[in-house]
C-alpha cells in the first residue's frame, strides 16, 4: 500500500506539472541548480518565487547541494515541494541534524592538517536524504532530473539520471576536504562543481530553449585587500571561479533564453554555518520575485555574516578565509 500510494502521488505530480506549464509545445524550460554548500538555502527562496510565478521546468540539472535541492523539487514540483525544502533547511539551520559538527579540541587549521581524506563522514547526510526525499529513484521523480559528479580517475563529468537517488546525490555533493569521495560501480567521485560552476551545456544538450540559473551568487563582491600571501591565493581562486562561470554563460547560444536569478545577498559565512538559512532564502525570494516581475535584478545586500567573521583577530580571520576557500563552495 505504501508503494502504491507513492506511485499514485508521483503520477499526480507529473500530471500537475504538465498541466501547469505555460510553455508551448516547442519551448523546453530548464532549471539549473549550482553548488554552494550552506548557501543552498538561496535556491529555496528562488524556487518559491518561480512557483508563485507559475514557472514549471521540463527538466532539472543539479550539482552538489543544488543536486539535492533539485532532486527534492523534481519529486514535488509545486509549493508543497518548496515547503518541504524549507522545512529541511530550517532543520539544518537549527543543527537538527548537524551535518558538519565542529571539533571540540582542534582549530580549523589543525583539522585540515591531520591525516584523513575529509573533515566529516557522509553518514548524517545520507540518513537525512533517506528521511526527507519523498521518492527513492530517478524513475519516481515527476520531472526529468540529472546530477553531475567529477570522476577522480578520468577527470571528467559523470552524469546520473537513473537508479537510486541517494548514491547519486552523495557523489555529486562529495565536497573536497569536507566529505570523502563516493565510490560506486561506475567510479570514484567527488563534487560535481570541480569542473564547472554551472552546467548550462547539459541543459542545452537535453534540448532546453529557456534556462533559469539558480546560482547562489557568492562569486560577486569578492575584492580582497591582500595583506598576506594567502590573500593573494584566495583572490586568484575566486577570480578563476568567476571567470569559469561567466565563460559557461557566454557559451549559451543566442537561440536560448537565459535567466540568471539574483541571490539577493553577498554572504560571508563559514562553510559549516547553516544558521542563516532562513534569511538567505527570504532575501533570494524577494530579489527573484522582483526580477521575474520587472526583468531587473536588485542590488544584493551585504551579509549575512558568520559570527567568526566579526572577529578582529588575524588568526580567526585567516581561518575563516581558509574555511571559505577550502570547501570549493560547490
Amino acid at each position: 500500500m505504501v508503494k502504491l500510494g507513492s506511485a499514485l502521488k508521483t503520477l499526480r505530480n507529473r500530471a500537475a506539472a504538465v498541466q501547469n506549464r505555460r510553455s508551448s509545445d516547442q519551448e523546453k524550460i530548464a532549471f539549473i541548480f549550482s553548488g554552494g554548500g550552506n548557501l543552498g538555502a538561496v535556491q529555496v527562496g528562488m524556487l518559491r518565487a518561480l512557483v508563485e510565478a507559475a514557472i514549471v521546468p521540463d527538466l532539472i540539472v543539479g550539482c552538489s547541494v543544488g543536486a539535492i535541492n533539485g532532486a527534492a523539487f523534481a519529486a514535488e514540483p509545486n509549493i508543497d515541494g518548496v515547503n518541504r525544502l524549507t522545512r529541511l533547511w530550517d532543520r539544518m539551520g537549527t543543527g537538527e541534524p548537524n551535518l558538519m559538527p565542529p571539533s571540540r579540541f582542534l582549530p580549523m587549521l589543525a583539522q585540515l592538517a591531520r591525516k584523513g581524506e575529509s573533515l566529516h563522514d557522509r553518514e548524517t547526510l545520507a540518513n537525512l536524504l533517506d528521511d526527507e526525499l519523498p521518492v527513492k529513484t530517478f524513475d519516481d521523480l515527476a520531472i526529468d532530473f540529472s546530477c553531475v559528479a567529477t570522476n577522480l580517475v578520468t577527470a571528467t563529468e559523470h552524469w546520473f539520471d537513473s537508479g537510486r537517488l541517494v548514491p547519486a546525490l552523495l557523489s555529486s555533493a562529495a565536497l573536497p576536504a569536507v566529505y570523502p569521495a563516493f565510490e560506486t560501480s561506475a567510479g570514484r567521485f567527488i563534487d560535481g562543481g570541480v569542473l564547472h560552476e554551472i552546467h548550462v551545456h547539459r541543459a542545452i544538450e537535453l534540448g532546453a530553449t529557456t534556462i533559469y540559473v539558480l546560482h547562489v551568487g557568492h562569486l560577486e563582491g569578492r575584492d580582497l585587500d591582500v595583506q598576506r600571501p594567502f590573500d593573494g591565493i584566495s583572490r586568484a581562486y575566486w577570480v578563476a571561479r568567476r571567470y569559469r562561470m561567466e565563460e559557461d554563460l557566454r557559451s549559451v547560444p543566442q537561440s536560448v533564453t537565459l535567466h540568471r536569478l539574483p541571490a539577493g545577498s553577498m554572504p560571508r559565512l563559514r562553510f559549516d554555518d547553516f544558521s542563516n538559512s532562513s534569511e538567505l532564502a527570504k532575501l533570494a525570494y524577494s530579489a527573484t520575485t522582483e526580477y521575474l516581475k520587472t526583468g531587473h535584478s536588485p542590488a544584493p545586500i551585504s551579509g549575512p555574516v558568520s559570527n567568526a567573521a566579526d572577529s578582529d583577530d588575524d588568526e580567526d580571520d585567516f581561518e575563516r578565509e581558509l574555511a571559505e576557500i577550502d570547501v570549493v563552495r560547490d
